[in-house]
C-alpha cells in the first residue's frame, strides 16, 4: 500500500486541527473544513444525481448532518471518506423521496386523465326528449356493430366505469375513452340523419 506523500499528511493535519477547533465550539473552523471538500462532494452528488439545484441541496444537508455528529468521527481518519459515507445517505434519501413524489404525481395524473376522459364520454339522453329522437335513438344502436354496442352497454346500462370496462377488456383507458367517443360522435350523426329523414 502506497504511503501518503507529505502533502497528504499535511492536509490531514490541518484537518484534523479544524475538527478539534470545532469541537471546542469554533464555528468559524467548520467553514474552512467546508471549503476544503464542498468541491469533492457536489462531484460526489452531482455523479449520483441529475439535478444539480438537488445536487447543492444534498451536500448542504451532508455538512449539516457531518457537523451535527461530527463528535463521533475519528481524528486520524479520512473526514472526505466519512463525509461520502453520509452524502451517500442523504442521496439514497433523497432518490426515495423523488420515486415517492413520481409514484404520487403518476397516481394522480392518471385519476385526473380518468375522470377528464370520462366526461368527454357521457352520453345522456333525457326522459324528456321527444319519442322520435328516443326511436331514432334505438334504432342507431342496434346499427352498432358488436364491440362498440358491448361498451355502449358496460357503461350506460351497467354504468360501469371507463377504468372497470378497461380492466373488463384489458385495454387501456384510453382505448376505451376513444372508442366511446367515436361511438357517441356516430350515434349523433345517425339520430342527426334520421331526424332529417322524417322532416325531408
Amino acid at each position: 500500500m502506497a504511503r501518503p506523500n507529505h502533502n497528504e499528511r499535511s492536509n490531514v493535519g490541518m484537518i484534523d486541527e479544524q475538527i478539534r477547533r470545532v469541537l471546542d465550539g469554533d464555528v468559524d473552523a467548520y467553514g474552512k473544513i467546508v471549503r476544503e471538500y464542498q468541491g469533492m462532494l457536489l462531484g460526489y452528488a452531482s455523479n449520483r444525481l441529475s439535478n444539480p439545484q438537488v445536487a447543492q441541496e444534498v451536500v448542504q444537508l451532508t455538512f449539516i448532518r457531518a457537523y451535527n455528529q461530527i463528535a463521533v468521527f475519528r481524528i486520524g481518519e479520512d473526514f472526505g471518506v466519512w463525509l461520502c459515507v453520509i452524502c451517500r445517505y442523504m442521496i439514497l434519501t433523497e432518490l426515495e423521496r423523488m420515486r415517492r413524489q413520481s409514484r404520487n404525481q403518476d397516481k394522480y395524473r392518471e385519476q385526473f386523465e380518468v375522470e377528464l376522459s370520462t366526461s368527454m364520454t357521457e352520453f345522456e339522453i333525457d326522459d324528456e326528449e321527444p319519442e322520435p329522437t328516443i326511436l331514432a335513438l334505438r334504432n342507431c344502436l342496434e346499427k352498432l356493430r358488436a364491440e362498440a354496442a358491448s361498451l355502449m352497454d358496460l357503461r350506460y346500462n351497467q354504468k360501469k366505469s371507463c377504468k372497470q370496462i378497461a380492466e373488463q377488456k384489458s385495454r387501456t383507458v384510453t382505448w376505451v375513452t376513444s372508442n366511446l367517443s367515436r361511438v357517441r360522435q356516430t350515434l349523433r350523426r345517425c339520430i342527426e340523419g334520421q331526424a332529417k329523414d322524417t322532416t325531408s
